[in-house]
C-alpha cells in the first residue's frame, strides 16, 4: 500500500478543518491542555480526545476525497484511450481492407466488448 498523499484541494481542506478544530480547542482548553491532560477533570479529557479525533478523521476523510477524484481521472483516461484505440482501428481499416487489418479489428473490437461486460454486467452484451 503507496503512503497517503493528499491533492491540492485535499491540502485545503484538511488545513482549512485542522484551522478550525485548533481555534475550538484554544477556545475551550487553553494551549498547555496537551501537556497536562491527566490532569483534567474526565469531560475535559474526553473533549480533548475528540478533537484529536476529529483531526485523524478529518485527515482520513481528506484524503480518501483525493483517492476517488484519482480513480475518477483514471476512469476517465482509460475511456479515452479505449477511445483511441477504437478510432485508430477503425481507421487503419478503412485505409487498409486487409485481412491482417480486419483480424486487428476484430481483435480491438472483442476488447472493448469484454471491457463493456466486466464494466457492465447486467447489460445484454454480456449473456
Amino acid at each position: 500500500m503507496k503512503s497517503p498523499t493528499l491533492d491540492r484541494q485535499a491540502v485545503a481542506t484538511f488545513l482549512a478543518g485542522s484551522l478550525l478544530i485548533a481555534i475550538s480547542f484554544l477556545t475551550n482548553y487553553g494551549h498547555g491542555a496537551l501537556l497536562k491532560l491527566s490532569t483534567l477533570s474526565l469531560d475535559e479529557q474526553i473533549g480533548v480526545s475528540l478533537h484529536i479525533a476529529a483531526l485523524a478523521a478529518l485527515f482520513g476523510d481528506a484524503e480518501l476525497a483525493t483517492r476517488l477524484r484519482d480513480r475518477t481521472r483514471n476512469k476517465v483516461a482509460r475511456a479515452r484511450q479505449r477511445e483511441i484505440r477504437r478510432l485508430i482501428a477503425a481507421i487503419r481499416f478503412q485505409l487498409a481492407d486487409t485481412p491482417r487489418s480486419r483480424i486487428q479489428l476484430n481483435e480491438t473490437l472483442a476488447l472493448l466488448l469484454e471491457e463493456l461486460r466486466t464494466a457492465n454486467p447486467s447489460s445484454p452484451e454480456s449473456s
